[in-house]
């Protein structure tokens, strides 16, 4: 999609990435603080925290050396010890002959995208057996149709338990990987080290990495042979941030469903009036936060004013999940519908697609059009990365500009009946070319030809700095205020100090470093005196390690005395 030119940011507004670099450091030197050998899950788990730390709050990086090489080294150093088989049984895959592709995952939860991409992936692909293993899905159900899909496909499937020491279950992973994979496909989190462990040293199967959070740090550039990634833009990032040399383009899969219910059917499944005019969108919930000047709340109800009975529909967020970070009261025609395993009745029952913003949804913009809806993309986006952005359709679903224009194009759409459906016929056929049956099939091969010539070979990785550009700053804004709580652009020039004093605190906080937080928290006082907020920043700071104890153990005495 063509992206306009990010909306100015204020002066000073590159502080806030500069104290998020500044927490980053002191968690680097916390991970080099402990000997690898003689404490590796120590090790491991403060690397896990710093990268943790830097996907959630942007610190100018992508990958950085200082923290994966320690990774790597543990896992190149338990190599030689016996894996423990963690009481988990994976079946070899079940087709003789076929190639066999194992994915590796975090987790996988049913709304999000990515577990829909994969399904939609496994399903699609009938020349090779998948299997799929859980590194961390802890007491998370895990979709049963995904299950059902890698079985299906001769392959199994494996989640391995929480508890066990992060170097077990990287040695189980190495083990099983070695004995039934051609290729390894990672989709883990930013922070999960234990794809590094486990294919920490030369042979076995080459491992490539499925891209879908191409805007946030993660770990795995040392161990990738190839980065897959579902976008075009995303190659030259990877070249130039991740340090990763064999990049890939492979668009989102997507499925057309053969029984999808009639839009009066659908509409009468949900109770919703045959004559009103339906809007939709799906995401996480954190996919719809207000950051600054984006607020996907308040535009839908400036939407919903201009449309007389129309209704918004919002699969994947609750009233209760939005309300902490909310500055309004949701207009009556925005209903929050929480989670939905199979969200096409929606879809059906829709006349217009909005995609979230600042935060986009690449799979469900994708799936949305697919179904014939036409798709008003996100406007000016904070980071280019951090929206839909799809080859495909690049050219018919350019960004907005501006808020008033994200506006003005819902309402068009869903006041002009043959504008939406012609509209959304062009992007329908666009993705049915490239996103499924032989076409996809067709790039999926390329993927393959290139994986199947790969031999796996880790490498270290250069430490990196906090590079300062405007998309970086954009994206740690992103990070900085999805939750409405430190920093907002539309306030008061002269707040500026006192927001990144009060954020500088939470940051130190969250990497554990208390003394540093108690500083910071104290300028903010200074700065505001009158503010009960600054009071309460430093409170928690002093509190350092209890503080969480403390908020975990209210939550409970009123969860208790709510239900006595």
């Amino acid at each position: 999609m063509k992206h306009h030119d990010a909306p100015p940011r204020r002066a000073g507004a590159d502080a806030f990435l500069r104290s998020n670099s500044d927490a980053y450091e002191w968690a680097v030197r916390r991970c080099q603080s402990f000997d690898p050998v003689r404490r590796p899950e120590a090790a491991l788990a403060a690397v896990a925290t710093a990268a943790g730390f830097a996907a959630a709050f942007h610190a100018g990086r992508f990958a950085d050396g200082a923290i994966e090489n320690i990774a790597l080294r543990i896992g190149s150093l338990s190599y030689p010890l016996p894996p423990d088989d963690l009481g988990i049984v994976m079946r070899p895959p079940q087709h003789p002959g076929r190639r066999r592709v194992l994915h590796v995952a975090t987790h996988m939860v049913g709304i999000a995208g990515h577990a829909r991409m994969l399904g939609h992936w496994v399903r699609s692909d009938a020349t090779r057996c998948h299997s799929l293993v859980l590194l961390d899905q802890q007491a998370r159900p895990v979709p049963a149709w995904l299950i059902e899909a890698v079985r299906a496909s001769g392959g199994d499937f494996a989640s391995l338990p929480s508890y066990a020491p992060v170097l077990d279950r990287a040695r189980w992973l190495r083990e099983v990987a070695r004995r039934d994979a051609d290729l390894v496909v990672l989709h883990h989190d930013g922070h999960d080290v234990i794809p590094v462990v486990a294919f920490a040293v030369p042979g076995g199967p080459p491992v490539a990495v499925l891209h879908h959070a191409d805007h946030q740090f993660w770990l795995g550039s040392s161990v990738a042979d190839a980065v897959i990634h579902l976008r075009s833009p995303a190659c030259a990032h990877s070249a130039a941030r991740r340090q990763v040399a064999v990049n890939l383009v492979l668009p989102v899969p997507l499925a057309v469903r053969e029984e999808v219910p009639s839009r009066a059917l659908a509409r009468q499944a949900l109770g919703i009036r045959p004559d009103r005019t339906v809007l939709l969108s799906i995401g996480r919930e954190v996919k719809y936060r207000p950051c600054g000047d984006f607020d996907f709340v308040a535009t839908a109800g400036r939407i919903l004013e201009r449309l007389p009975g129309a209704h918004l529909y919002v699969v994947g967020a609750t009233p209760a999940a939005l309300a902490p970070h909310l500055r309004s009261v949701p207009h009556a025609r925005l209903h929050l519908v929480g989670s939905v395993d199979d969200p096409s009745v929606y879809r059906a029952a829709a006349d217009v697609y909005l995609e979230s913003f600042p935060f986009g949804s690449q799979t469900a913009l994708l799936e949305s059009a697919l179904c014939g809806l036409p798709v008003v993309p996100a406007y000016a986006p904070l980071f280019e990365l951090l929206v839909a952005n799809d080859d495909a359709v690049a050219d018919l679903l350019p960004n907005p500009p501006d808020e008033a224009a994200y506006i003005d194009q819902a309402v068009a759409l869903a006041q002009d009946p043959a504008r939406c459906a012609a509209a959304g016929a062009a992007l329908r056929a666009r993705l049915l070319a490239d996103h499924v049956g032989a076409g996809w099939q067709a790039r999926l091969e390329a993927v393959y030809r290139v994986t199947d010539g790969l031999v796996h070979r880790p490498h270290t990785l250069a430490p990196s700095g906090p590079v300062l550009s405007p998309a970086d700053v954009g994206l740690s804004l992103w990070h900085v205020a999805a939750d409405g709580r430190h920093f907002a652009p539309v306030g008061p020039q002269d707040m500026l100090p006192v927001a990144v004093a009060s954020h500088s605190a939470y940051v130190s906080r969250v990497v554990r470093d208390f003394s540093g937080a108690r500083c910071r928290a104290w300028r903010a006082v200074t700065l505001d005196p009158l503010s009960a907020a600054r009071w309460r920043v430093l409170g928690v700071a002093l509190l350092g390690p209890y503080a969480g104890t403390l908020r975990r153990l209210a939550a409970a005495t009123t969860c208790r005395e709510a239900a006595a």
